[in-house]
């Protein structure tokens, strides 16, 4: 079966340009699986599971975009799917352990512990900001009728466009969501779910720079 992306934890972006995004394939043996003026999705099935690359672009700040995405505990607020985040533990602030529990549409609940790093933008980085996930699923004993997904490895590229006033997203993802799938389930998550994803983190974005002021 093929695995479904729905698991990080994750566009009606603002004013997106109406130009199509130029995005070409991570390489070879990669399947174009969804394209528009907002977002371009590829995959491709390997032995573990299937990898995912998504690209999109926001009219907000890298910063802000940033924050968005590392605010783990009010996923629930705005991230599809998502039922329950939490942050257990932290390391400085550049690393956190965290605990999501998605109710994603025709299988049952899933849930997955993370080992994120953060890596903020600096000059010395051209300002890049990077979220790297990868699963810990050791960290809690599983939960009745809840399907632990135990491979979610994944990034989010946060880079500065036009000086640094809009963003390039880029999400990664290699997870296999444990379970029966069946295959128009997982392939739903190339048309519907990861354009949710993009929509969500892009509309937050959005309230957050005007709630700033930006």
């Amino acid at each position: 079966m093929r695995c479904i992306a729905v698991f990080a934890a994750a566009a009606v972006f603002a004013a997106i340009p109406a130009q199509a995004l130029d995005v070409k394939s991570p390489g070879p043996d990669w399947t174009e699986a969804y394209r528009t003026s907002e977002l371009v999705i590829f995959i491709k099935d390997v032995d573990e599971g299937r990898r995912i690359v998504a690209t999109g672009e926001v009219e907000v700040r890298p910063e802000v975009v940033f924050d968005v995405l590392s605010d783990f505990e009010h996923y629930p607020d705005f991230m599809p799917y998502v039922e329950e985040s939490r942050i257990l533990s932290r390391k400085g602030n550049s690393q956190v352990v965290t605990y999501a529990r998605i109710a994603p549409p025709l299988v049952s609940e899933r849930d997955y512990l993370l080992r994120v790093r953060m890596t903020r933008g600096t000059a010395s980085n051209s300002g890049v900001f990077k979220i790297e996930w990868e699963a810990v699923p050791e960290v809690q004993p599983e939960i009745e009728g809840v399907v632990r997904v135990k491979l979610n490895e994944g990034s989010w590229l946060v880079a500065p466009l036009d000086g640094g006033m809009r963003t390039r997203l880029t999400y990664t993802l290699l997870t296999n969501p444990g379970g029966l799938i069946p295959d128009f389930v997982a392939n739903m998550s190339n048309t519907i779910a990861i354009p949710e994803l993009f929509k969500a983190v892009g509309k937050r974005s959005v309230q957050e720079a005007n709630a700033k002021g930006e």
